[in-house]
């Protein structure tokens, strides 16, 4: 009922543009016979405004064609990937893609054009999980085809699309804001529906307890790849050179402080994520909550048990390491991460110390190390970091994401003062910034040293004398 509803909103919205275009424009040429130039071109810019803006809109949006991007994953160069899929569709009851798609971001999707179905797999999810994990991610896609929630997809993206143009861009009055905010509430109701459907697929194809994992795990992998870009292969995208991608994923991932890091993240995102009654996604608890309480038994399925704890990145085996490389913007000769932290982490560490200099000028605190720990010790923490830009995060949020920011921009300072007075080497470490080898070989991890001064302003003065026993000078 909602689905059809949303259809004759969208229908009935461009078919109003239509009657305002030629009601308005008639009315104008009538008056323009009569020589009364001045309502009719009053009528003529209501025509234009009013009706011929979603029309505009809509013209734009039929240039928006769907096509399939990333690299192809074959069945001949990933046959034990396609066998997953042949079977999680076998379960699902529904015909598979006919086309696998490996693309750069966290997502996975699927869509429908002319009768060919698509599937689209993110790198940060096929690499940062495990195959009963990526199973359940397959067969929730599935699930969209076997619930017929892609067949008119196509049709309802272009026309949301027009919907979004008009409201953004031509929309002086408010109106159609109004409308397409009304039109985004109905399809968000649809849309949560067909994902409690597609997450029931998932339990009953690739098991309850793969499926909430895999659920719980998205936020996480998600937020592990954005770190993995910024510290570690943008090292790559200023090389030039280009370090084995997926296997440095993995080894971030499998560090011991990650792993730690990563499973306490999981109930903390999930109870953090915010709600709206304009999500096409139900909140990850509460698809969790009914994961959990669904009985596939009950409606005829069969619940599989055994989980398959397998990297699901060894279903990548037959991909070019230039392809996945293209994936991330990176491109250039082989090199080993060793070699390339080493040679690239000193720019690294200046450009990021640079950005909290910035902010200790731009707060009036001081761009130097002493200054900074000074106004960590007032408890000025946040006049380094500034507002929010986000105004819906709790104050807890903004205060763990400010210490995790300077953490690791103070870090950086007191790396880049070391290894630029030759103090130091920096060396690749999954755990956290660079490790530091000093002169005598003992490791320095520079995080590990400011953290503490960072959360806690009476720890600062025993920060300042391990700092003045690495020999810096003014902290």
């Amino acid at each position: 009922m909602r689905a059809a509803l949303g259809l004759a909103m969208l229908a009935g919205f461009f078919v109003l543009a239509v009657a305002l275009f030629t009601g308005f424009g008639w009315a104008a040429f009538t008056l323009f016979q009569r020589g009364e130039i001045k309502g009719g071109v009053l009528l003529a810019v209501l025509a234009l405004t009013v009706g011929g803006s979603p029309l505009l809109a809509m013209a734009l949006a039929m240039w928006v064609t769907p096509r399939p991007e990333g690299v192809a994953l074959t069945r001949a160069t990933h046959p034990e990937l396609w066998r997953h899929v042949d079977e999680l569709a076998r379960v699902a009851g529904t015909r598979g893609p006919d086309d696998i798609r490996l693309v750069g971001n966290a997502n996975a999707s699927v869509w429908e054009r002319n009768g060919t179905r698509y599937m689209e797999l993110g790198l940060p999810f096929v690499a940062g999980m495990g195959i009963g994990e990526l199973r359940s991610v397959l067969a929730h896609e599935l699930g969209h085809y076997g619930g017929g929630h892609t067949r008119v997809s196509a049709l309802t993206h272009r026309a949301t699309l027009a919907l979004r143009l008009t409201a953004e861009r031509f929309d002086s009055l408010g109106v159609l804001y109004a409308w397409a905010r009304l039109y985004a509430l109905v399809a968000a109701s649809e849309s949560r529906k067909h994902e409690q459907f597609a997450d029931e697929v998932a339990v009953a194809a690739a098991g309850r307890e793969a499926a909430t994992r895999a659920m719980l795990r998205i936020g996480p992998v998600t937020e592990a790849w954005n770190d993995y870009l910024h510290w570690y292969v943008s090292l790559a995208a200023h090389a030039g050179r280009t370090p084995p991608l997926v296997e440095g994923f993995r080894a971030y991932l499998d560090h011991p402080r990650r792993v730690h890091r990563l499973r306490k993240l999981e109930p903390v995102l999930a109870e953090q994520e915010p709600t709206s009654v304009f999500d096409s996604h139900p909140p990850v608890r509460e698809r969790v909550a009914a994961m959990r309480a669904f009985q596939p038994a009950a409606a005829g399925a069969v619940v599989v048990d055994a989980i398959d704890e397998r990297p699901a990145h060894v279903l990548l085996d037959g991909t070019a390491p230039e392809q996945v490389a293209d994936l991330v913007k990176v491109a250039g000769p082989p090199v080993a991460w060793e070699e390339l932290v080493a040679a690239r982490a000193p720019e690294l560490l200046r450009w990021n110390a640079e950005k909290l200099r910035h902010a200790g000028r731009v707060s009036k605190i001081g761009d130097t190390l002493g200054a900074v720990l000074t106004a960590l010790e007032q408890g000025r923490l946040h006049d380094l970091t500034g507002r929010p830009v986000d105004a819906s995060l709790r104050t807890e949020q903004v205060h763990d994401a400010a210490v995790r920011v300077v953490t690791e921009l103070l870090g950086c300072m007191v790396a880049d003062q070391l290894v630029t007075a030759g103090r130091a080497t920096p060396e690749l470490n999954w755990g956290g910034l660079v490790r530091l080898r000093m002169p005598d070989g003992a490791a320095v991890y520079p995080d590990d040293l400011v953290e503490p001064a960072v959360r806690d302003a009476n720890q600062v003065a025993g920060a300042r004398a391990r700092l003045r026993a690495l020999g810096l000078d003014g902290p």
